[in-house]
């Protein structure tokens, strides 16, 4: 579709002027030498920051406005960005370009709720210059990072500095995990009360399976001791990470084990046999220890799986009778479950999460790790560390490092001390109704733009799109 335009043409009567003559214009609508419309060009736009460009382009192709994907990113980039209004509170947090290589710095206004600024990098000299051009900042929200905390004491002294108490959390979490690890071993071995045994027999991992899982243990087994080599030789955790190649938590939690974190095996995948398993159980009591007859029996109870589970249970039932001998290879324990307790992960939780959050069952497992006196220490300090910082208690805070202080866990004791380094920090994290869930939501929205682009935005487009909202030309 075209728009054809009568346009009147003028002839200049000053003998001196290089344009003998000139067309009628449409500045409101239609700008000199445009083969589109303002109007359209505005639809185009809007599209263009929704959706990525080749979104974009099926998405008009449909409404029948035909646009090349290269000709939305034209119009994307060539958008001017209006300056934002001062911000006196802000919000800061790294993000990754390319995780593990590039990050990034974002900057939100908590009270406008829009983002203020990208930066390039995360280390003190990136953020130097906005906040020396940045005056007027009065409060600044951030995590725990000593870069940021470094950039700002000495850029911005005169903002005060408020560490955001959802990642204090999130290092108690990490801290029961480590503590929970040290602990592993003895709480293997507790007494297990008969409420949390399993109440079914889970089949044996084949051979082949438990091979695969030695070979992947010696791995793991291998990274752990050139680990601990290298932090006997004095080698940080992050100068560890960049030496071997490896994601630095995996690194930090090897760093910081005592002893070699062993993997329970874990309760086995699914299987149709469960639904079964007390039928099976009653006709091998019965002397019918034939897998086909009893495969075929199943299958008229409506079994829908093959004859291999049936066989895998018959051979595992015979074992545990001690019927057949040769058997006997498998590392793995027939019992009704290899180990009650999950992983130190899901333990953790158990930990910090309060008691009103948890299931009966969790309630349980939780009272049998109290059994243990480190972990029942612990549970009472991260107790009272959680209720502190959710309900901002900041007359307990001194209570609570003197506790940390005194505390018989090492590990405690240096979380502890880490936070006396940052005690103003975080007394103001207790005492402001500032956070940084604003700039967390700000840095998801990033990520989407991000993959909308399949991940492929250089930093000046994804800045151009994080900085844009409707109004902002």
């Amino acid at each position: 579709m075209y728009l054809e335009l009568a346009v009147r043409r003028f002839r200049c009567l000053n003998p001196e002027c290089p344009k003998k003559t000139f067309a009628e214009r449409f500045p409101d609508w239609l700008p000199a030498y445009a083969r589109r419309t303002t109007r359209l060009t505005d639809v185009l736009r809007q599209v263009g920051f929704e959706v990525s460009a080749e979104s974009g382009h099926r998405i008009l192709h449909w409404l029948k406005i035909k646009v090349s994907g290269d000709t939305l990113l034209r119009i994307v980039k060539r958008t001017s960005i209006a300056p934002s209004a001062s911000a006196t509170i802000v919000g800061m947090d790294d993000w990754a370009l390319r995780k593990g290589h590039h990050y990034g710095t974002i900057i939100v206004d908590q009270e406008t709720r829009q983002v203020v600024e990208l930066l390039k990098g995360r280390s003190a000299e990136d953020v130097y210059p906005w906040f020396n051009a940045h005056p007027e900042v009065e409060v600044v929200t951030r995590d725990r990072s000593p870069e940021y905390r470094n950039a700002l004491t000495t850029s911005a002294p005169q903002a005060q500095q408020v560490l955001d108490r959802w990642h204090l959390l999130q290092n108690l979490r990490q801290l029961a995990e480590r503590v929970i690890v040290s602990a592993y071993s003895r709480l293997k071995k507790l007494p297990i009360p008969p409420e949390l045994l399993p109440k079914r027999l889970m089949l044996p991992r084949p051979e082949r399976a438990q091979k695969k899982m030695a070979a992947s243990r010696q791995r793991r087994l291998d990274l752990y001791n050139e680990i601990q080599r290298l932090k006997q030789a004095g080698v940080s955790a992050a100068n560890v990470a960049l030496h071997l190649h490896r994601n630095y938590y995996t690194v930090r939690f090897y760093y910081n084990a005592p002893e070699f974190p062993e993997r329970m095996p874990g309760r086995g995948p699914h299987s149709h046999l469960l639904a079964h398993l007390d039928y099976l159980e009653q006709r091998f009591m019965e002397g019918c220890h034939n897998a086909a007859t009893l495969y075929h029996e199943l299958q008229a109870r409506g079994y829908p799986a093959t004859q291999g589970p049936v066989a895998a249970w018959l051979r595992a039932r015979r074992l545990q009778a001690g019927e057949d001998g040769r058997l006997v290879h498998t590392n793995l324990p027939l019992t009704n479950s290899s180990s009650i307790l999950p992983s130190s992960y899901k333990l953790s939780w158990f930990i910090v999460l309060p008691p009103g959050k948890l299931t009966e069952e969790e309630l349980a497992l939780l009272g049998h790790l109290r059994q243990d006196a480190v972990v029942d220490q612990f549970y009472e300090l991260a107790q009272a560390f959680r209720q502190m910082v959710t309900q901002r208690l900041v007359e307990n805070l001194d209570d609570w490092l003197k506790a940390a202080a005194n505390s018989s866990l090492k590990t405690v004791r240096y979380f502890g001390k880490f936070l006396q380094d940052e005690y103003r920090f975080i007394r103001a994290a207790l005492e402001h109704e500032w956070s940084n869930g604003q700039t967390e939501g700000q840095i998801n929205r990033l990520k989407f733009i991000k993959r909308q682009m399949y991940g492929r935005a250089s930093f000046e487009l994804l800045r151009q799109k994080v900085l844009y909202h409707p109004g902002s030309t």
